[in-house]
């Protein structure tokens, strides 16, 4: 080069990617296929709002669960009553397992027995929910925390419905049913 001599900025573009080129060409790192390396990556745990009760009033309450958009194991959390921290934050619940200690079921370290699960039927924009028995009998409050729980975790893998009816038989046959007009927001 002369001195003086001003290269065009289309040469020095070539230039700069004929050099990215011989860089990343000679890395010598093998092409591989999909390696799998489980699931899909995630940066925030699933949530579902779990409905409690303070000062007589439902309160929305984001817990973390497995399967955020099932009904079944969103109630099925629900029904384990506050954690620790939410009783500090004066939550409670309506909801009381309800087992005469004599008859307390030895506990299964995989799934509850059919009798202590809850039971879910689904239809398009319908959930019947049976409560197991030791849920024993709801008062209305409970039955609002059981729908609202219910119907946020069914509307969160469903953007396609606004609402859905939840009808819900507790542990001792009473019915109830609402959607989630009566349900607060988070």
């Amino acid at each position: 080069m002369k001195p003086g001599f001003l290269m065009k900025p289309t040469h020095v573009t070539a230039l700069l990617v004929a050099a990215s080129a011989l860089l990343l060409s000679s890395c010598d790192i093998p092409a591989t296929g999909v390696v799998e390396a489980g699931g899909p990556a995630s940066g925030i745990p699933p949530t579902v709002p779990i409905y409690l009760v303070r000062d007589g009033a439902l309160v929305a309450v984001p817990r973390t669960i497995s399967d955020a958009g099932e009904p079944v194991t969103a109630v099925e959390s629900l029904l384990k009553g506050p954690t620790p921290q939410e009783r500090r934050k004066q939550l409670t619940t309506e909801l009381a397992r309800q087992l005469p200690a004599t008859t307390l079921p030895t506990p299964s370290p995989t799934e509850p027995s059919p009798e202590e699960s809850v039971r879910l039927m689904t239809e398009t924009d319908r959930i019947r929910l049976e409560l197991p028995g030791y849920a024993g009998k709801l008062t209305p409050l409970a039955a609002n925390q059981v729908i609202c729980t219910a119907a946020r975790a069914y509307l969160l893998t469903r953007p396609d419905l606004d609402s859905t009816t939840v009808t819900v038989t507790d542990g001792a046959g009473g019915t109830f049913e609402g959607d989630v007009e009566r349900c607060p927001e988070l």
